[in-house]
């Protein structure tokens, strides 16, 4: 028998107060396209992502290859294999550009092949160099299903494809070469999950599951008719901070989000005149670090900007992580707390710098798993992690505490 890649043991998955899935049991192996079909709330979508890690197990597990990646008791391993995942939402955030976030997807399994050909033939190839918040909703779900594709294409290894209602928006002539693709990736041995309404998707499978009863009938599909062409290359894969870093200096969400903030806070200390005249090291130290502190305090833009679209959830499947800014709140720390000491006219120590260039980073990313740790709750908004941030203001105390010794 063909190798399994894909394992759901006894799983069951809640959303909110009702049971989505109970006992549910079933298996991808390699060179196996398997449509989930059925009503709208039979559980496709929460099979899927669950399949994908995404969503916790109040019993069973999912296996990847022959590696437990997801357990009831709140384990959970990376994937040993190439992932492609394509959800509802697109999983890409506007500013990316289109060829980008297919590289980014490429680059997760450590190899590249030329997306241009693949554009080409869903009529996109002229929007490459665009950004995602440039398209149509129908080109949008194009470029998110072929970022689900092309990790496989470039793969040397089987991989596993997770597609939810793949063909949403697009016209018959994008689903006919997306059939085609997927025909030629379960001949390379890929194993194919599609979560969809549609016929035309249907066809493309061997195996239909009706998600309402589990009952499982097998089928026969077109086979390709090409070869694939593409030659893959090996690539670095792409960090979710370097990703992360880079998004910030496109957005300058760090300016709107943190600095802002510092600014005003050193703005409203200066408005006191010669407020460090008479005052001793520990609230001089206070008053310094303070801006560093503020923008720490603001948290993790990039944790806003990945909810569009669901593309935090996208990354938390393929990298494991979510995009965050790296080492820039420390870079943003120490030029802060530089401007701080210049402004209030007193002496430069490094020692203050380096300081407060990791209060920033320190605080920006627990600040930050806070606001990672709700993302997973139904509505992540209506948490307020803000309330939490004065439990912060002890530690701050104990390290100007620190520093006058």
């Amino acid at each position: 028998m063909a190798q399994p890649l894909l394992t759901a043991d006894g799983i069951e998955v809640r959303r909110g107060m009702n049971v989505v899935l109970k006992d549910v049991t079933l298996h991808l192996h390699s060179g196996e396209v398997l449509a989930l079909t059925g009503e709208n709330g039979a559980g496709k979508s929460t099979l899927l992502e669950t399949c994908a890690r995404l969503l916790p197990l109040e019993q069973g597990r999912i296996l990847h290859a022959d590696v437990v990646v997801a357990d009831h008791e709140g384990r959970r391993r990376a994937t040993p294999l190439v992932l492609g995942l394509a959800l509802q939402k697109n999983g890409m955030m506007g500013s990316e550009y289109v060829v980008e976030h297919l590289e980014t997807a490429m680059a997760m399994s450590g190899r590249r092949v030329d997306p241009l050909p693949f554009l080409a033939a869903l009529s996109l190839k002229h929007r490459a160099e665009d950004l995602v918040a440039h398209l149509s909703q129908g080109q949008a779900r194009k470029v998110a299903v072929l970022a689900a594709l092309l990790p496989a294409f470039a793969a040397k290894e089987p991989g596993l494809i997770l597609l939810d209602e793949p063909a949403a928006g697009m016209d018959d002539a994008s689903v006919s070469v997306l059939c085609e693709w997927i025909a030629q990736l379960r001949i390379l041995g890929h194993g194919v999950m599609i979560g969809t309404h549609d016929q035309r998707m249907s066809n493309c499978a061997t195996t239909h599951i009706d998600v309402s009863t589990f009952e499982t009938t097998a089928a026969t599909p077109n086979e390709p008719s090409s070869d694939p062409v593409a030659e893959a290359q090996p690539v670095k894969a792409t960090s979710p901070a370097s990703f992360g870093w880079k998004m910030q200096l496109r957005t300058l969400a760090w300016l709107n989000h943190n600095a802002v903030a510092s600014l005003l806070t050193l703005g409203v200390l200066l408005s006191f005149g010669d407020l460090l005249d008479g005052l001793e090291d520990l609230q001089r130290y206070g008053f310094l670090l303070a801006p560093a502190f503020a923008a720490g305090l603001c948290g993790e833009a990039m944790v806003q900007a990945s909810r569009e679209e669901r593309a935090n959830a996208w990354w938390r499947a393929v990298a494991d992580a979510n995009p965050h800014s790296g080492i820039l709140p420390l870079i943003l720390g120490c030029l802060l707390t530089l401007l701080s000491t210049l402004s209030f006219s007193v002496a430069v120590e490094a020692r203050i710098v380096v300081v407060g260039g990791l209060l920033t980073f320190v605080t920006w990313h627990i600040i930050r798993l806070l606001q990672e740790s709700t993302d997973r709750l139904a509505r992540p908004r209506a948490v307020f992690v803000g309330l939490l941030t004065p439990i912060l203001i002890l530690p701050y105390a104990l390290l100007l505490d620190l520093l006058t010794r």
